[in-house]
């Protein structure tokens, strides 16, 4: 029994050991499989996640991508007349791909909305804020077309931050400002508060911003702004602060965006609020040391950090484009229509275009009796367009106005060259039938002369107007036919008719100021044009007399002082226009809420020609071509023939004693001046004074010499006064071949000659006999014939002075046939370089033997002595004063003739003398 539960137990204790080794068998079997299937799904995972990777960094680099390409395109190029800094580059964005589980670092660009877009805070210390700033600074410059970006920099704390780009005030006075004291920001913010307002209307509430509206235009309308706030709230006070948040709500759609460099950890008043300042803005601030976009907190910014001296290079690249910028150009076309000409009536007024303002043509109106604005002043530095502007003018007046409707007085005190396609000249007989008077290289006397005939013609309307009014609006109204035309008074560079201030400049500026003041009811109206109008100092004390009958500006591009004069103190918008062809219309005196932004169209040359060419074919033969005074051009006689015709004609048919003409007067009357010979005492004609300077051999080989000239003009005038020859011509000849060669003399004896009156020479040897004879004929009263002595340089007959063996001297005779001949028909026109001779030529008492004198190159000492101290005359080409004590009442200036050419000789001889 024993036994057989021994062997039972021996086999269940062996069944167990079985049971428990198979099962030890499956559990390392079970175990080794999962041990496997655990090192396969592990494997799996891996692998998975390692393709997942792979995915997310390739669409990582794909969106990477596709975020530089369009920060690329955002950050536009300054290329385009159009480009503006509205998203610039700050810098990249950083995330590491560890840190999110991915193959590849995030790298993007960030880019900000800014110039026209949005404003920026940069909320940070030290030299990041430094670098950002600039950085920013340098990329709105950089991203905006030349000359369209003004920034304004305050820097309270004078840490110089922006100096940089200081360099760039040598390119516009307006592209870079810098201010440091609170009442300059408060001065500033006010403008900027206006020019919101200016712009609004602009826009007209079309909800537009100025980006959309450029874009839509076509045209770069109005320029962008930055300002630049350093170490806020440093010099800010409340009430600024709060205007400053304003302007942060809505200037960015106006084209003004504001940077605020402020600092985290500096004490802020009560009143200041980081929250507002932050609100309308996008903020860059550093955090846990590390810089980012508050917009994108996950991301690190790196930032560019361009040192100070590569940012002075690259801004004088930039002064060189912004000084060679310039706006599309819009044509002429555009703004006045050239299909149908005269359509429009002055009666009420004259309407003009000059340019763009956005979509818009911008007109302006002279004689509106609503508006009252009836005068323009326009201004602009060297190069800006004045002479386009006045082009433009011009052509819109004549295009809409007809002659009978519309005159204009044009006088250019520079080169002329604006006024000189106006005029009839040879091979150019198309003139402007609007233009009456045309000053080309206009001296003050002219002009002088042409503010005295309007004033007259003020004057002769005024009385005319009586019985129907007190304007030319009434008169109008009651005689229909033939209409009375406005007048238009144009003075290019008006300015240099004030300089020097004299009698003329006293003169000029009480003429002025009477038409600018009454003449806008008499229908005239002045444009007055110039480079500066600071510091006139004949206008001064006239300045609110003048200037406030002148409601209506246009400024050019200028300095601030002269867009303060220009426009009104503290209205600096000209010195902040961005190129050539832009200007500020101001149309209420210059008050700075009345600027207004416009593109002045481009006077084609051959579009206007055109015109000016169908305008003549139309008015050719109801007009007369306008009188031409060009102060640098010759005068020859043959210009004369007509004065010549109408002074034989006198002689003959009326007795009048004849006439020597010399010259043509400063005035606008179109007649040479003549110097009546009768038979009266003192009847002689005196030229004093060197008659040329000395010049260039080139020049030497000219006929220039005046004082030869008018001799040579007076006495083949005075010949064809005597049809029947009854008169003698006797010449003193005392000139050197060289110069009597070169100034035509012996071409003027060959004419005299042809005409029938061949000259008598007496050479220098015999003049001393001569004179003996002729004033012994004069004592026996035996002289039978009217006789004029022609005399060249008098002063060189030494012989004069030399007396005889009964101590009789030459000059004697001379004094005696001063003082008696011209009753006996006996009239000398004689020429003395020196003064001085002259004198003693006359001696003691002779003041009266010569009443007519016409002083050359003599200095004013010298003329004051013959003419009295208040005489006022400068030296100058080609002009000469005239004196006589009975025919004229006062000195008159005169461009005296030249010598003849061989033209005059030919045009002299052509003409039938007798019919």
């Amino acid at each position: 029994m024993t036994t057989r539960v021994e062997l039972a137990a021996e086999r269940l204790k062996q069944a167990h050991a079985n049971a428990l080794g198979a099962l030890d068998a499956a559990c390392a079997l079970a175990f080794d499989a999962g041990a496997e299937a655990e090192r396969a799904a592990k494997t799996g995972y891996e692998r998975h996640v390692a393709i997942a990777r792979t995915r997310a960094a390739q669409h990582i680099a794909e969106h990477s991508s596709a975020a530089r390409d369009l920060g690329v395109e955002l950050v536009r190029s300054a290329d385009d007349p159009l480009a503006v800094a509205d998203y610039v580059a700050a810098g990249t964005l950083y995330l590491p791909g560890a840190d999110s589980g991915v193959n590849q670092d995030i790298v993007v660009p960030c880019v900000l909305p800014f110039i026209g877009r949005g404003n920026v805070v940069l909320n940070l210390d030290g030299e990041l804020g430094t670098h950002l700033i600039r950085h920013l600074v340098w990329a709105a410059y950089s991203g905006t077309a030349p000359g369209q970006l003004d920034v304004i920099g305050y820097d309270p704390t004078l840490t110089g931050l922006l100096s940089p780009f200081a360099g760039i005030k040598e390119a516009s006075e307006s592209a870079f400002t810098g201010l440091n004291r609170p009442r300059e920001l408060s001065q500033v913010v006010d403008r900027l508060v206006g020019d919101v307002q200016r712009v609004n209307d602009l826009l007209r509430g079309t909800g537009d911003t100025l980006l959309d509206f450029r874009a839509r235009t076509g045209h770069p309308v109005e320029r962008w702004q930055a300002l630049v706030l350093l170490d806020t709230p440093e010099g800010i006070d409340e009430e600024t602060y709060r205007r400053l948040l304003s302007l942060g709500k809505v200037g960015p759609a106006v084209g003004i965006s504001l940077v605020w460099l402020t600092k985290p950890e500096a004490d802020k008043p009560g009143w200041w609020d980081q929250e507002k300042v932050e609100k309308s803005a996008e903020v860059l601030e550093a955090k846990n040391g590390a810089l980012q976009w508050r917009a994108h907190p996950q991301f690190a910014l790196r930032i560019a950090r361009p040192a100070a001296s590569e940012l002075v290079r690259e801004t004088n690249f930039l002064v060189a484009s912004i000084r060679s910028a310039s706006v599309p150009s819009v044509p002429f076309e555009r703004i006045q229509q050239t299909e149908r000409r005269w359509t429009d009536s002055s009666a009420d007024g004259l309407t003009f275009a000059i340019g763009m303002a956005g979509p818009h043509v911008v007109e302006v109106t002279l004689g509106d009796e609503r508006q009252q604005r009836h005068n323009v002043l326009v201004t602009g530095a060297v190069g800006q367009g004045k002479s386009n502007l006045l082009k433009v003018i011009v052509h819109s007046l004549c295009q809409r106005y007809a002659p009978e409707e519309l005159q204009l007085y044009m006088l250019d005190f520079k080169a002329g060259v604006t006024l000189f396609p106006f005029a009839s000249m040879p091979g150019a007989i198309d003139y402007l039938p609007h233009a009456r008077v045309l000053g080309l290289e206009s001296d003050r006397d002219f002009g002088l002369a042409v503010l005295k005939h309007l004033d007259d013609e003020l004057g002769r309307r005024s009385r005319l107007f009586r019985p129907y009014g007190d304007d030319i609006s009434k008169y109008r109204a009651a005689v229909t036919q033939p209409p009375l035309p406005r007048i238009v008074l144009i003075i290019d560079e008006f300015h240099m008719m004030f300089e020097p201030t004299d009698k003329t400049a006293e003169d000029g500026a009480r003429l002025l100021e009477g038409l600018a003041r009454r003449g806008r009811a008499c229908g005239i109206h002045i444009v007055l044009a110039s480079q500066t109008i600071s510091g006139i100092a004949a206008l001064m004390a006239r300045e609110n007399g003048i200037f406030a009958q002148f409601p209506i500006r246009v400024a050019l591009k200028n300095a601030v002082a002269e867009s303060f004069a220009t426009l009104s103190q503290g209205n600096d918008a000209a010195a902040r226009l961005r190129a050539r062809g832009e200007a500020v219309l101001n149309q209420d005196y210059g008050v700075a809420s009345a600027n207004q932004q416009v593109v002045i169209a481009v006077a084609n040359d051959s579009v206007l020609s055109s015109l000016q060419r169908a305008w003549w074919e139309a008015a050719r033969r109801s007009v007369t071509p306008p009188l031409v005074f060009d102060g640098a051009h010759l005068v020859r006689l043959s210009e004369a023939i007509f004065a010549i015709q109408t002074l034989r004609r006198h002689v003959m048919s009326e007795g009048r004693a004849p006439a020597a003409l010399v010259g043509y007067p400063i005035d606008i009357s179109g007649t040479p001046l003549a110097i009546s010979l009768p038979d009266d005492p003192g009847r002689h004609l005196a030229v004093l004074g060197a008659g040329e300077k000395t010049g260039s051999l080139e020049e030497a080989e000219s006929a220039t010499n005046n004082a030869i000239g008018i001799l040579q003009a007076a006495s083949v005038s005075l010949a064809l006064q005597h049809p029947a020859g009854d008169a003698d011509f006797v010449c003193f000849d005392f000139l050197d071949h060289v110069t009597a060669r070169r100034n035509n003399y012996y071409e003027w004896l060959n004419l005299m000659e042809r005409l029938g009156y061949p000259v008598q020479i007496v050479q220098k040897a015999d003049v001393g006999a001569y004179l003996r004879t002729l004033a012994d004929e004069l004592l026996e009263g035996t002289v039978a014939r009217r006789t004029y002595l022609v005399a060249f340089g008098l002063d060189r007959a030494s012989s004069l002075e030399t007396p005889d063996a009964f101590a009789h001297r030459p000059v004697e005779d001379l004094q005696l046939i001063l003082r008696d001949g011209p009753v006996r028909g006996i009239h000398l026109l004689g020429w003395w370089s020196n003064a001085a001779t002259f004198r003693n030529h006359l001696g003691f008492g002779g003041d009266g033997f010569i009443e007519t004198m016409i002083m050359l190159r003599l200095d004013q000492a010298s003329v004051q002595e013959f003419l009295g101290p208040f005489v006022s005359w400068s030296v100058r080409d080609n002009r000469g004063l005239v004196a006589d004590r009975t025919q004229l009442p006062e000195p008159t200036t005169v461009v005296p003739f030249a010598p003849m050419t061989l033209r005059d000789s030919t045009s002299l001889l052509k003409v039938d003398w007798e019919s």
